[in-house]
């Protein structure tokens, strides 16, 4: 089976990043570990430091497109290696602690364990620095040549340019977009930051603009349709330029019982039972909190639509109110006065999700896939939200490409655009792709982002809680 990754090409930068860190760690460390002790150390704490150091390099933005090269970026970049080495000598710290205390010869220190701190303080900030010169050279070099070319032609009609650029408005900082009409020839000169013509698909083009079109590919200038477009450049694939559902069946991931599915069922049972066992101390003690405030049930049950649109069970731990819902359901909003002080601090943490991976044990739902929404709001959506059935494909998951992407959910606007995230991940998922969103979701919870709307929404809609 053929595998999609079209996030891929606009995330060079990202990958070759982390690639090039991660080999300078695991040759670093083993340079300096055989110039001290004449061998070579255990490969697995090798592999470790190095994955330590580029996941939370990942988490704290090191390896993003710079949109600019300044003093700024410059003092924010050294900032977060700073962080970053600090940070890592804590953890080899508290990790040599907690495993002396373990096997009870905390008072016993030999000259091994020195050099051990030594190597590995020594290996971490030699890291830091040519990480630093590394990632300086690819951002200066992105900057300087990838990133000049930022020019896009939109062909098309003048109606469809004007939703198109309204959808724009949910993106920072796009690329620059010219408007040339369909119903004139197509006549371009191809300039140094043209980086490629956006068609519209279904307008019909004459012979003459088709031929102008096959020379302008030729030439090494990209023609891309409308839809791919978005599929490229944002990840994403609105439903507004879906015209029929062909469009629609023709990005639409096979999901048959293939060995990427096996994969992905057994990656949600090894990591649920690892995180619901490494978490086990934090779910008891929120147990406890979530009682003591009000004396109501640690957990809530809710109906949700599932696979093929089945009706499914979910768990969470309870961060609203007893009563949240007397008045019936409605969406949630800023400063809700019917979540709880607890329930406020396990949504920024992500916390209430934790029940959910029972869930995923028992099948009904996955780590990553579309949010499972519940029947009483989807009666609405359906009628509203075009292809919004397109969900039911695959399993519901407890995060998911919109969730990372896009900020909480408040309004049918919203649902909109993060169905536009979900359709894109039914198209292109892959293992691969669960792995980024299950970084990104980390990212999230550490940074405590994307929990609640971004503004407040007057909105008799219903919303889960």
């Amino acid at each position: 089976m053929q595998i999609r990754l079209t996030w891929v090409n606009t995330r060079r930068r990202k990958l070759i990043a982390i690639i090039i860190d991660f080999w300078i760690s695991f040759l670093l460390y083993n340079y300096i570990y055989l110039s001290d002790f004449n061998s070579y150390p255990n490969q697995v704490v090798t592999i470790s430091v190095g994955s330590f150091w580029v996941i939370f390099s990942y988490i704290l933005g090191r390896y993003k497109n710079e949109k600019s090269i300044s003093v700024k970026s410059f003092l924010i970049a050294i900032f977060k290696l700073f962080f970053l080495i600090i940070f890592g000598v804590f953890i080899y710290a508290f990790i040599n602690w907690f495993s002396s205390i373990i096997i009870f010869d905390e008072l016993i220190i030999d000259r091994k364990d020195l050099l051990l701190k030594d190597i590995f303080i020594k290996s971490i900030s030699y890291l830091g620095f040519l990480s630093f010169i590394s990632q300086s050279f690819i951002s200066f070099i992105n900057y300087k040549i990838y990133d000049k070319k930022n020019l896009w032609i939109f062909y098309g009609e003048e109606k469809d340019y004007n939703k198109f650029s309204r959808e724009l408005r949910y993106h920072q900082n796009y690329p620059k977009i010219s408007f040339v009409s369909s119903s004139e020839p197509l006549k371009i000169n191809i300039s140094k930051n043209l980086k490629g013509i956006i068609v519209n698909e279904n307008n019909i083009i004459n012979v003459n603009n088709l031929d102008n079109l096959y020379q302008i590919k030729l030439s090494g200038i990209e023609v891309i349709s409308l839809i791919d477009w978005f599929d490229k450049e944002y990840h994403r694939i609105p439903t507004n330029f879906i015209e029929n559902n062909y469009q629609l069946i023709k990005k639409l991931k096979s999901v048959e019982d293939n060995y990427q599915n096996r994969i992905k069922r057994l990656g949600d049972i090894f990591v649920s039972l690892s995180i619901i066992f490494i978490t086990l101390p934090i779910i008891l003690i929120v147990s406890c909190l979530i009682y003591l405030e009000d004396k109501g049930p640690i957990f809530y049950t809710q109906k949700r639509s599932g696979l093929n649109g089945n009706i499914i069970k979910i768990i969470k731990f309870r961060s609203m109110k007893v009563d949240a819902e007397i008045d019936g359901i409605q969406w949630s909003k800023n400063n809700d006065k019917r979540i709880t002080r607890i329930g406020r601090i396990l949504r920024a943490l992500r916390i209430d999700e934790l029940p959910q991976l029972f869930c995923v044990l028992f099948g009904s739902m996955s780590l990553i896939g579309p949010r499972p929404e519940r029947p009483e709001i989807e009666e609405k959506l359906l009628n509203k939200v075009p292809y919004y059935k397109s969900r039911y494909i695959l399993k519901p998951g407890i995060s998911g490409w919109a969730q990372v992407n896009y900020h909480y959910g408040a309004s049918v606007e919203d649902t909109k655009q993060k169905l536009s995230y979900d359709i894109y991940y039914i198209s292109n998922f892959s293992f691969f792709l669960d792995l980024l969103i299950f970084f990104k979701t980390i990212k999230l919870v550490l940074n405590a982002k994307g929990y609640k709307p971004k503004k407040i929404i007057i909105d008799n809609s219903p919303n889960t809680n």
